[in-house]
């Protein structure tokens, strides 16, 4: 399981180059056991996309961009548990 903490944006996770789940609200957590192959070393990205607050806040100041809009990203902390239990 990869926990991604704390996120504002959309996550994208890609394991080894292959999409296996898009979240857009918490909790911002993804099962990986089908994505990953036992004893193989395994790359995991995320990319967050966040909306064009920030922008639009430093190009034109605007009141219709609240506080909470201007910070976009991966917040974390981020990890990876090994899940052992049964079903």
């Amino acid at each position: 399981m990869l926990d991604l903490g704390t996120v504002r944006g959309t996550a994208e996770v890609r394991v080894d180059g292959v999409l296996v789940d898009t979240l857009f609200a918490g909790p911002w957590r993804v099962e990986l056991t089908e994505a990953i192959r036992p004893g193989a070393t395994t790359e995991i990205e995320v990319t967050v996309r966040g909306t064009l607050a920030p922008y639009l806040d430093v190009a034109s100041p605007t009141t219709a961009v609240a506080a909470g809009q201007k910070l976009t990203g991966l917040l974390g902390p981020v990890s990876v548990e090994r899940w052992s239990g049964g079903r």
